[in-house]
């Protein structure tokens, strides 16, 4: 087998309307460096699987028979492919440019980094949510409570939306799931993505590992990803019960039990309104997060 420098990885789940732009846009647009592609399936029930197979039959399948969650399927993905980084990519993104060779380049350049991201787009070419920062409870708070007179430091965190607008090359917290480009020496070393997370944060949480193992994280502005972000989603409340709970999760399995069920009534506060639209769902999901 060939030395491979990247295995592209992509976890799909009834995503058939984009994962064939998706691919076509691997092949397009990486030139210069020896990858594979690996997609793992969710137990889509519509013809995903089907197009791999017969558009792109050089893409490594794997198939699950239900839904695993995002950081199960990609950890199921990374164990079996041998690049000596691993790229992985949401269904609902294109590469617009070489995104991947940037990547490789930069990281080639600067061992201290051990992952890195780019700028991503939406369908307007309008900057979108390509970073952020580690949610914590004084975060938490001044956005909740809207304490941001008496907050500055937490202010001017939650309003960076991490966009990158001005096209900086920096150091930041954590690189959204989207486009993840990862050293695979440091995941030998910090573990995979923590399967306790079903869907969201589970990302936020790996890079925090990596952070804390002494490691640096980058957005590459010169790499540049359209991401048709929620598109691949269909229920927004169910969304936004996986969101809440994901980042108590984070919150438990990071900084541990101090201000733990403060921090869960302030992220439950704002989803009060809810219950009576979705009283089902929201209480069911109350329920199990005080469990957390």
């Amino acid at each position: 087998m060939a030395f491979v420098d990247v295995s592209i990885i992509l976890v799909s789940y009834n995503a058939s309307e984009l994962i064939r732009n998706c691919l076509k846009s691997v092949y397009e647009k990486t030139t210069g460096i020896n990858f594979d592609v690996w997609v793992t399936d969710n137990g889509s029930s519509d013809n995903t699987c089907e197009i791999i197979k017969k558009e792109f039959p050089n893409v490594n399948l794997i198939e699950n028979k239900e839904n695993k969650g995002f950081g199960s399927a990609n950890n199921l993905a990374i164990k079996a492919s041998e690049g000596k980084y691993v790229f992985l990519l949401n269904t609902d993104t294109k590469l617009i440019n070489n995104a991947v060779k940037i990547f490789f380049d930069y990281m080639e350049e600067h061992s201290e980094a051990a992952a890195c991201g780019g700028n991503l787009y939406d369908e307007n070419n309008k900057h979108v949510h390509s970073y952020g920062y580690f949610p914590t409870f004084q975060t938490k708070l001044c956005k909740t409570f809207k304490l941001g007179l008496f907050m500055k430091k937490e202010r001017e965190i939650n309003k960076d939306k991490g966009n990158n607008e001005k096209n900086l090359l920096k150091e930041i917290n954590y690189i959204t799931g989207a486009d993840l480009f990862l050293r695979r020496d440091v995941l030998n070393k910090t573990g995979l993505f923590d399967e306790d997370f079903f869907l969201y944060f589970e990302e936020t949480e790996l890079q925090y590992r990596i952070d804390k193992a002494g490691y640096k994280k980058y957005i590459i502005p010169d790499a540049k990803i359209y991401h048709l972000e929620g598109k691949s989603s269909k229920s927004r409340v169910t969304s936004r019960t996986h969101k809440m709970r994901s980042e108590i999760l984070f919150y438990k399995k990071c900084y541990g039990e101090k201000n733990l069920s403060l921090f869960k009534i302030i992220c439950i506060i704002p989803n009060l309104p809810r219950l009576f639209i979705h009283p089902l769902i929201i209480s069911k999901t109350m329920s199990e997060i005080w469990k957390l």
